[in-house]
């Protein structure tokens, strides 16, 4: 009773808010200045509730007025709210408003769009939204947008951030949380010494937050991601919820007893395949083959569909569902590979990985939502094989940038465990090149290439999706990332290797015009050819964030160009020669019998550095940006 009360009462306080501040109060002309530097919209009022009423339900309410100030910020007018077949969307509202904060326009839930929200990757997936677009073609105008959506679960809980995106300010920002004492989540705060405000009154916790003036950032050339340095709330629940599965989630054990949950009895496989799959292992005896030939039976058997219905986003399909259909998502393919590998007696740990680009760390002390992907971990006495059991692809044993190098839970029969995945260093990740180029007197060049790609340089702009999809579609690849400004593609052919660190081998033969520039008597010849790197990261006053160097990675590129005898050498560049704490960079040029011989050398490991080296990292970069366009003159002294 006392809960129902004070949503009551809550509802009528943003009623009477949203009415309060509708009578000019979000004229453009009270944003400070200051919040309008380096900023493309201003959120007037960023705000999040959220009501905890049980196991088995929550609402959230968000409110927020944003000032869209010129064209990049043409997004945000954009409104969207999701809902599936565990959540509904209560109410939804929008107002636009003025440059003087006058309301021109109301817009109530009948005219929001309604859309299937599935992507482009899935078939099965009963997620919705709703959408409406605000936006306008003059500058600046502000939208408003409310909305109250239901959950019939305790699992999802929004987090706060000061900045809810790069080059984006807050005037006032709001985080207000309420449940039961028993049923409340835990937070952690990063970035920030704002404190939470928590009191309890009349039988119900109340946790809220209050930030003003939040400044927009831009991201920092080689920093971390945006949300890593920015101040937020992690909130996560103890208990949880979701389509009748109950769990604690105050643990990563506990809550790897909770995924347990899901997947039980879900490893059941019919006789013949259990059958199959023992003939195919028994041909093999080491361990290793047996586990490479149950996932390659898995590639040529299934495929990947995305299915997200219901529990089912978080459930996998049975095993011998997808045995008998031939494909599933993540969690069904993965899930269906552990019941392969346990049929013939080897275990195996489901695994939640947050795949993509800058994954989230995982603190040992607080546990929460922070998967996307599912893969599979394989214990093999002193060395672990990693799964990715999606791909048809994707060579035996090899995560890739997708997965690797990043703390993921793995599911053991006790429940959760942190571990982190293969880290692949700048001697795994290689491109080779070697090439010989015959230059005419013209200028122009017959130019033989062969380039090796290994570990994740073998993901080179999609170049292991595409290496088995045809000529044309490898043809196009090549003139699309081939950094020479105008040739032609006389003969080409690719090799893969799909080794635990696989590779590719290039070869082109090209006619590549006007490779070096004559002026009168002279010849003007930059020889790197097409691994250039053109532009020193901008200069940042009073940087704010460490310096993060993303990959590991080696380059060599050894090219010999043969030069028409009419030419004598006049100028040579000096060798360079830098090795600091960022990396190495090498250039060694040597000129004989008409035969120039270019090798460049470059390389670094994955590291973060303090702000204050930043300028030091620039200046290793301007020293590559500046050898890369060294030219070596030739003079016609005929």
């Amino acid at each position: 009773m006392h809960l129902t009360r004070l949503i009551l009462g809550v509802s009528l306080f943003v009623v009477f808010g949203f009415n309060a501040m509708s009578q000019g109060g979000y004229a453009v002309h009270f944003i400070p200045d200051s919040l309008k530097q380096n900023a493309n919209a201003v959120f007037q009022l960023n705000k999040t509730e959220f009501v905890i009423i049980s196991k088995n339900k929550s609402i959230e309410k968000t409110h927020q007025v944003i000032t869209i100030l010129n064209d990049r910020g043409k997004k945000y007018a954009t409104l969207y709210e999701g809902y599936d077949k565990k959540s509904r969307i209560k109410r939804i509202s929008a107002r636009l408003i003025d440059v003087n904060g006058q309301v021109l326009e109301t817009y109530d839930s009948f005219d929001f769009k309604d859309q299937s929200n599935v992507s482009g990757g899935s078939i099965y997936d009963d997620s919705r939204i709703k959408y409406l677009d605000l936006s306008q073609s003059t500058y600046p105008y502000t939208i408003e947008f409310k909305s109250e959506v239901v959950y019939e679960s305790l699992f999802y809980i929004p987090n706060w951030y000061a900045l809810p995106d790069q080059n984006v300010s807050v005037i006032h920002s709001i985080y207000k949380l309420e449940c039961p004492p028993e049923l409340k989540p835990r937070f952690k705060m990063l970035n920030s010494d704002h404190q939470l405000v928590e009191k309890h009154e009349k039988g119900v916790d109340y946790v809220s937050l209050f930030v003003e003036n939040q400044k927009a950032r831009r991201r920092e050339p080689f920093g971390p991601a945006f949300f890593e340095s920015i101040p937020r709330l992690i909130v996560a629940p103890s208990i949880m919820g979701y389509d009748g599965f109950y769990g604690n989630m105050d643990s990563w054990k506990n809550y790897g007893r909770w995924q347990l949950q899901l997947n039980k009895n879900r490893d059941s496989l019919n006789n013949e395949t259990i059958r199959e799959i023992r003939i195919i292992t028994d041909q093999f005896e080491s361990r290793e083959d047996k586990i490479r030939s149950v996932y390659e039976y898995v590639q040529n058997k299934t495929r990947y569909v995305s299915i997200q219905l219901g529990i089912g986003g978080w459930q996998p399909f049975e095993a011998s569902q997808v045995d008998e259909l031939g494909y599933g998502d993540c969690k069904a393919l993965s899930n269906y590979t552990y019941s392969l590998l346990k049929a013939i007696g080897i275990n195996s740990h489901y695994t939640k990985v947050y795949a993509g680009d800058n994954p989230p760390d995982l603190y040992p002390d607080f546990p929460y939502i922070s998967s996307n992907h599912i893969i599979l971990c394989v214990p093999n006495q002193q060395d672990t094989i990693w799964l990715e059991c999606t791909s048809q692809t994707n060579p035996f044993g090899y995560l890739g940038d997708f997965t690797s190098d990043r703390d993921v839970l793995i599911v053991t029969e006790d429940g959760g465990i942190v571990v982190h995945t293969p880290i692949y260093t700048k001697n795994e990740n290689r491109q080779i090149t070697k090439g010989e180029i015959q230059l005419s007197e013209e200028g122009n060049a017959k130019a033989l290439v062969d380039i090796l790609y290994t570990g994740t340089q073998y993901e080179n702009n999609d170049l292991n999706w595409l290496v088995d999809d045809g000529d044309e579609k490898l043809k196009k690849w090549i003139y699309e990332n081939t950094d020479i400004p105008e040739f032609q593609i006389d003969e080409f052919e690719f090799n893969l290797n799909n080794n635990k660190i696989p590779s590719i081998n290039e070869h082109l033969e090209l006619t590549v015009r006007t490779i070096a520039s004559v002026n009168e008597k002279r010849l003007f010849l930059r020889p790197n050819l097409m691994n250039r790197w053109k532009k020193v990261p901008r200069k940042v006053s009073n940087r704010q964030t460490d310096v993060v160097l993303s990959n590991s990675f080696f380059d060599s590129d050894s090219l010999v160009y043969i030069i028409p005898d009419k030419f004598s050498i006049e100028h040579l560049p000096e060798n360079i020669s830098i090795s600091n704490e960022f990396g190495n960079f090498s250039v060694a040029y040597t000129y004989e019998d008409h035969k120039l011989t270019y090798v460049r050398k470059i390389g670094w490991d994955k590291g973060r550095y303090p702000k204050e080296s930043y300028n030091d990292f620039r200046n290793f970069y301007r020293a590559i940006v500046k050898g890369d366009k060294a030219k070596v003159v030739f003079v016609d002294k005929t």
